[in-house]
């Protein structure tokens, strides 16, 4: 039998927090099979000694790496922000100049940072992003602006994933059966912590709904910097006793937990984001979802039938789409099993990670500068 495909995937800290690291941990056990061997290049200051060492550092490793190993594709994630796009474009210039093929999958996306590259770092864009053989975004507006910026090399646009070990003893039903026969509703708000993430206005909408006599309670999992002035917010407002409670950072079970015990899933953000992974994950646990068109969700949600999409910064819609859902539970009951299909037949991570290992072969399959296996 022929050796399997050794390919490089970089990425900050493995062991993280944040959504890229979240999203390997749940392909990595569909992803490493006899055709191909999975490896982890940590890139960032957790590799490094202290902020500015680790520039140079990562470098240098990365350098050694594609020297010492047989390596067959480079899969690079940057973030668009300055530190991330310098960094992982001169990575991209190194494995081109091994002739080895790479895909880059840009994840997050900051709008005002690709008006900056507009701008001002076109000519090293085209320079080092531009020799990649393929790209991946969460998003057909990214595919767009990248377009735009004279990528020719295919351009896929994927999801993120949803572990399916996050939905163990999950049942469609029982949730069904509570979401009919419950006289009170619950929200969840799970997120990291920041202004732009609609926190503050689901809060507010939470107010108007309380003044409206609904029999509501809104959790908030998460932390980030605004956590210590929501927390001042919420207090300053007077509400019930219980009427809003803060879970904290939560994961794994604790976060299964989360999704499994509330009604609807309020994330109203219009943050740069690329694919939220967490309305994806509340779609699998049968969630009616109130969110905002932006980055990736613009091209899989389906307002009405997955719950609503509101307007950013708008409160008075966010109250009038959670009142809607409280008169009517019927309603509420058909999207939660709409959505719990849908997300079972498309963003469980076996088939994302079988998405991502065809891109890889493709790729391979068509890199003129591809080693072969067998050199």
């Amino acid at each position: 039998m022929s050796s399997p495909y050794k390919i490089i995937i970089s990425f900050p800290c493995f062991h993280g927090s944040g959504g890229v690291a979240n999203y390997y941990r749940s392909l990595l056990p569909y992803l490493n099979n006899d055709h191909v061997d999975i490896n982890y290049f940590e890139a960032g200051s957790v590799k490094g000694n202290g902020r500015l060492a680790h520039i140079i550092t990562d470098q240098l490793r990365f350098n050694k790496l594609i020297k010492k190993e047989y390596i067959h594709l480079v899969h690079i994630n940057p973030s668009l922000n300055l530190k991330s796009f310098i960094r992982d474009g001169l990575f991209i210039l190194q494995a081109k100049r091994k002739s080895l093929p790479v895909i880059v999958f840009f994840r997050g996306w900051d709008e005002s940072f690709a008006q900056y590259i507009s701008s001002y770092f076109l000519k090293f864009f085209r320079y080092s992003y531009g020799k990649a053989e393929a790209f991946i975004v969460l998003a057909s507006d990214f595919k767009k602006t990248l377009c735009n910026w004279g990528i020719t090399a295919p351009i896929y646009l994927q999801t993120t994933a949803v572990d399916p070990a996050l939905l163990d003893g999950f049942d469609i039903e029982h949730k069904v059966l509570n979401l009919k026969n419950n006289t009170s509703l619950s929200i969840l708000f799970l997120a990291r912590i920041e202004k732009a993430k609609g926190v503050f206005e689901t809060v507010d909408a939470i107010k108007c709904l309380i003044g409206k006599g609904l029999q509501i309670k809104l959790s908030i999992a998460g932390d980030g910097p605004a956590l210590e002035k929501l927390q001042s917010y919420v207090q300053d407002l007077g509400l019930p006793s219980g009427t809003i409670k803060f879970l904290g950072y939560v994961r794994d079970n604790d976060k299964a937990v989360a999704f499994n015990e509330h009604d609807i899933y309020c994330f109203p953000t219009y943050y740069g984001e690329g694919m939220p992974n967490s309305v994806l994950e509340a779609l699998a646990f049968g969630m009616p979802v109130i969110t905002c068109p932006v980055g990736g969700l613009v091209d899989i949600f389906q307002d009405g039938k997955m719950g609503a999409l509101v307007p950013p910064n708008n409160i008075q819609a966010i109250t009038k789409k959670i009142q809607t859902f409280a008169y009517d539970r019927e309603y509420l009951a058909r999207v939660a099993r709409f959505n719990h299909t849908y997300a079972i037949e498309h963003f469980m991570a076996p088939k994302v990670a079988r998405n991502l290992l065809d891109i890889y072969h493709k790729t391979l399959e068509t890199s003129k500068n591809g080693r072969l296996l067998n050199c």
